[in-house]
């Protein structure tokens, strides 16, 4: 009897102790299976069924702060490079938007920097020299973005005179080939 109590009462603790694990062991919440299943489908190039997936909570779970948020996942997924049906200008439109609309957003800061970078990326694609300049409405954060590109007028006129310039070379090697014909032309002369 002596020896079976302390055995009886390690055993129980064990058993215990594994019960209570589990216990607190707590099952993900929607929010977290939501953003984990999104994750999943934008890893394997599945952003439709991602897009679906974060419309279909906020459908369950509207005006709560994580509805709020899934804005800022879908623009981020918008902008993803690898994200065929994506683009930088739906993506910062959406970014406009999470930021005006959650001035004290879980990932405002997040969204600040990514919008920043996909303005400069804009600028980038589409080969002008840029400038980040936000004015997004908020009282946390005041960044400003200033996209400086050469006016249209402006290339057209840098273009009309890199085209009067290779005019001008063509001129002169029209001429020296017409001189280089007539000497092989005339050869005593």
């Amino acid at each position: 009897m002596k020896i079976i109590l302390p055995t009886m009462i390690g055993v129980l603790t064990v058993i215990g102790c594994a019960q209570l694990e589990k216990a607190t062991t707590r099952e993900p919440s929607d929010w977290e299976k939501t953003l984990y299943y999104a994750r999943t489908n934008v890893d394997a190039n599945k952003y439709f069924a991602a897009d679906k997936l974060l419309d279909e909570y906020v459908r369950l779970h509207p005006g709560t702060r994580e509805a709020n948020e899934i804005a800022f996942w879908k623009a981020a997924y918008i902008l993803d490079p690898a994200n065929d049906h994506g683009s930088l200008s739906d993506g910062i439109a959406q970014l406009d938007g999470y930021l005006a609309a959650n001035p004290q957003g879980l990932y405002r800061n997040e969204a600040t920097l990514l919008r920043r970078t996909a303005a400069v990326a804009q600028g980038a694609a589409n080969g002008a020299k840029t400038t980040v300049v936000d004015t997004v409405a908020g009282p946390a954060t005041k960044d400003t973005v200033v996209v400086v590109r050469k006016s249209r007028d402006e290339e057209i006129a840098n273009l009309k005179e890199q085209l009067a310039k290779s005019k001008d070379e063509l001129a002169k090697v029209s001429a020296e080939l017409e001189r280089i014909k007539k000497r092989l032309a005339n050869p005593n002369g």
